[in-house]
C-alpha cells in the first residue's frame, strides 16, 4: 500500500488576508458572576482555563454592530479605501433579522458601497466556508 502525498492547496496567486479587525461587548462578566450557575468557584475555572473575565454585549448592542466594529478596524488597519471593497461576507448565525443580511448592513456602514454583500450560516465551519468563498 502507498502512503498517501499531502499537497498544499494552490489559490490565486494574489490572494491575501490584508488585516482583521475584532469586536467585543462592553459588558465584563467575572468569574464571580458566573460561578452560582454553574456550581463552580473562580479558582476552579482559572485553573482550568486561565480565564479570569470575559466581555458580553448589553442587550441593546447587536451582532450587526459588532461586526460594523470589526470591519471599520480591519479596513482601517488595511488601508484601503473601502468604496475599493468588491464583496462583504459575514460568517455569523447570529444575526437576529433574516433580511436585511449583516453584510449588507456592514457594507452600507462602512462604505463599502456598491460591493456584493452576502451572509453564510454556517455555524463554527462559517469562518472556513466565507474564507473560501472570499478566495474564490
Amino acid at each position: 500500500m502507498s502512503k498517501p502525498t499531502l499537497q498544499q492547496s494552490q489559490g490565486p496567486q494574489y490572494t491575501r488576508i490584508l488585516s482583521v479587525g475584532a469586536a467585543r461587548g462592553d459588558r465584563v462578566v467575572t468569574n464571580d458572576e458566573l460561578v452560582e450557575a454553574i456550581d463552580s468557584s473562580d479558582e476552579w475555572i482559572q485553573q482550568r482555563t486561565g480565564i479570569i473575565s470575559r466581555t458580553r454585549a448589553s442587550q441593546e448592542i447587536d451582532a450587526v454592530d459588532l461586526a460594523t466594529d470589526a470591519a471599520r478596524e480591519a479596513i482601517e488597519r488595511s488601508g484601503i479605501d473601502p468604496a475599493l471593497i468588491d464583496a462583504v461576507i459575514v460568517a455569523t448565525i447570529s444575526n437576529s433579522r433574516q433580511t436585511p443580511s449583516i453584510s449588507a448592513v456592514v457594507a452600507d456602514r462602512v462604505g463599502a458601497n456598491p460591493a456584493a454583500a452576502y451572509d453564510v450560516n454556517a455555524a463554527c465551519a462559517g469562518y472556513a466556508y466565507a474564507i473560501a468563498q472570499a478566495d474564490a
